[in-house]
């Protein structure tokens, strides 16, 4: 069964149409002026400026360098030009390249179709464009590791090709739709360690989010939220009615449900002067700075009126979340946390220990987002006509 599944997954990819494919930005952030690349499978055409250079193909090995803002390309160490973009192009099913960037930092990536190298000043960009539902998979393993339950796969699945299709114009300016980092959706290339990720693709293919108004939802996630979601506007400033705080006792007995950390009482309390202003002649104040303890989750820090963002104390110290309790130790304070990320929407967390007692992936998903419909994504203009 396993067998027919995943060649009908193959099937169903090579008959996708040209709208189904995704530029996805690589090694975002970062910056390389040279790559080695090389073909796992199938056969590339090479294209310079739009014409046809020759056939790239197992076994060669190409190297590109950033010089003078071209692109010189090297193909089994003879040179063939500088252009400004180079693509490789196929239109075949199992084609697979290697990327190398010589920055030894960035590491190597497998990716799947074709791959567009511009020259932007000393550096070069990248650009993997592929199909959605194998970026998908990419998504999948990167966002959830390669040991996770098929129902969970078909949960990250839904959420990560919702999240892929709301944001498809964020790095429009870029030439690409989204980047490879957490700044959109960590990709790694192809999903390689474990078959159940793309089965649980194209089980879910073109399966969506949608809101009540049929339009894509932010499908907001964080690995784990500590026992409790919280509302969108904790965190952002608009309120979505169907991301709303929730009890979850799921993702307590996971991994990253509990975190401590302690820092020197001075180095505390110069923050909370230095950055807040923190009145610490206030006796009462003074005491809860080092001994606070929140039954909830808080959105201020002590008292609400001195406006200490919670979440502005996570990012600067570095914590895993924003639900901790402080408590004084002599000269230090720890903070004593449950939880990992911001809490909003999905806990992934949560959302494994689901799976795995069974749970099936349309109850987990409309157990974490309020009142959302899950409708193929090829029928949302008939639906929104509808209405």
């Amino acid at each position: 069964m396993r067998i027919i599944l995943f060649l009908l997954f193959l099937l169903n990819l090579q008959i996708g149409s040209a709208q189904d494919h995704i530029k996805v930005g690589m090694y975002a952030n970062s910056s390389s002026s040279s790559a080695a690349l090389r073909v796992v499978s199938g056969v590339y055409t090479l294209l310079g400026d739009k014409l046809e250079l020759q056939e790239f193909t197992p076994g060669q090995t190409a190297t590109i360098q950033s010089k003078d803002g071209l692109i010189q390309l090297n193909i089994d160490g003879k040179v063939l030009g500088k252009y400004k973009t180079l693509v490789f192009q196929t239109n075949r099913w199992e084609c697979e390249l290697t990327v190398k960037p010589q920055n030894s930092k960035l590491p190597q990536r497998k990716i799947q179709d074709n791959l567009i190298v511009k020259s932007k000043g000393a550096n070069l960009t990248f650009i993997n464009e592929l199909e959605l539902e194998k970026y998908v998979s990419g998504v999948v393993e990167a966002e959830a590791g390669s040991k996770q339950t098929s129902e969970y796969y078909k949960v990250q699945a839904i959420i990560s090709r919702t999240y892929a299709l709301a944001n498809m114009g964020r790095h429009k300016t870029q030439g690409f739709h989204l980047c490879d980092q957490v700044h959109c959706q960590v990709y790694h290339g192809k999903a390689r360690f474990n078959d159940s990720i793309p089965l649980a693709t194209y089980e879910t293919k073109n399966n969506v989010l949608v809101d009540e108004n049929i339009h894509l939802i932010t499908a907001a996630f964080s690995s784990n939220c500590g026992g409790n979601t919280i509302n969108a506007e904790d965190v952002w400033s608009k309120p979505l009615p169907y991301l709303k705080a929730r009890p979850d006792s799921f993702c307590l007995v996971m991994s990253n449900s509990h975190w401590e950390k302690s820092i020197s009482k001075k180095a505390w309390l110069d923050y909370l002067n230095k950055a807040y202003q923190y009145p610490s002649d206030d006796s009462l104040l003074n005491v809860q700075a080092t001994a606070w303890f929140p039954e909830t989750k808080q959105t201020f820090f002590s008292d609400s009126s001195l406006n200490i963002s919670m979440n502005r104390i996570r990012t600067d110290w570095k914590l895993r979340s924003t639900f901790f309790i402080v408590l004084q130790e002599e000269d230090s304070v720890r903070f004593i946390g449950r939880g990992f990320g911001h809490g909003v929407g999905l806990c992934q967390e949560g959302a494994i220990r689901m799976a795995q007692m069974g749970i099936n992936y349309r109850e987990i998903l409309h157990f974490y987002y309020h009142d959302v419909h899950l409708v193929d994504r090829k029928n949302i203009d008939f639906f929104q006509y509808e209405e």
